[in-house]
């Protein structure tokens, strides 16, 4: 697997990929990332549930998961499956996402008629820490989502660039303590209760939602430093009141932020 975590050269940032093999275990294990992960089926069968939905997927069909979802991935003991999987992020990736028929909703779709297509999740420079590779891990990924935008076209596209201006908005701003859902509202001048409408119809989360998540997520790196109090890392990604902070910190991930602490005690994430 290559990583790179890089986030500000570019908008179209490839992250990591990989490819699960079908000698593994049958796997099944759980993922919230604020990312999002394509993966395509190359042999094999499994089960992918989506914040409590589940779909069968199988051989030539893709799957894609979308920021804060939370993910569980079942290959079949059977048929396990085998995948390619690319990890991304940016506003131009979001965009081209929202130019296909991918949604919260509908996450799966069919086989794409093109020899070897799996070789165009084999994204070998996003693990460079080089402007020109990250360039070029970028023009992959663009062109690996261009093939998506073709064969499974949105019908919907402009309620979609709505919410990826939103969620742009959100994750620059999210630190600010007075960011609400009516700062969202007003920077895209539209209406708040449509703008809940549409977010909702594309993230599958309400616009207050997607804000914490943001913030519970960016927590969660700074929480691994024992050196930065929690009560520090409350404001520094807009809270302002740590047992507030807490209580989102344990709604959305289960535990408080001291638990949270204790059990990634030197790990990075």
């Amino acid at each position: 697997m290559r990583t790179n975590l890089d986030y500000n050269a570019i908008n179209c940032i490839c992250l990591a990929c990989g490819k699960r093999e079908q000698n593994l275990e049958n796997e099944q294990r759980q993922i919230i990332r604020d990312t999002y992960t394509l993966y395509y089926i190359t042999s094999g069968r499994g089960m992918v549930t989506i914040d409590g939905i589940g779909f069968f997927v199988s051989a030539g069909q893709s799957f894609l998961t979308f920021p804060f979802s939370n993910v569980c991935l079942e290959a079949d003991s059977d048929f396990p499956w085998e995948y390619s999987w690319v990890e991304f992020r940016g506003l131009e990736a979001a965009w081209l996402v929202s130019q296909t028929s991918f949604g919260k909703k509908h996450p799966v779709v069919e086989k794409i008629p093109i020899i070897n297509f799996e070789f165009l999740l084999n994204i070998e420079d996003c693990g460079s820490d080089s402007i020109f590779a990250q360039c070029r891990a970028g023009g992959k990924l663009i062109i690996l989502l261009s093939y998506y935008v073709e064969y499974f076209p949105c019908k919907d596209s402009e309620n979609a660039s709505y919410a990826i201006l939103a969620r742009n908005y959100i994750e620059k701003n999210y630190r600010n303590p007075d960011f609400n859902v009516q700062s969202v509202a007003n920077h895209i001048k539209i209406d708040r209760t449509y703008l809940y409408r549409l977010f909702k119809a594309e993230t599958g989360m309400s616009v207050i939602d997607y804000i914490n998540n943001c913030r519970i997520s960016k927590a969660e790196v700074l929480l691994i430093d024992e050196n930065i109090s929690i009560k520090d890392v409350a404001y520094s990604v807009g809270f302002t009141d740590q047992m507030y902070f807490s209580k989102v910190f344990k709604k959305l991930r289960g535990q408080t932020p001291t638990e949270f602490r204790r059990k990634n005690n030197g790990k990075y994430i």
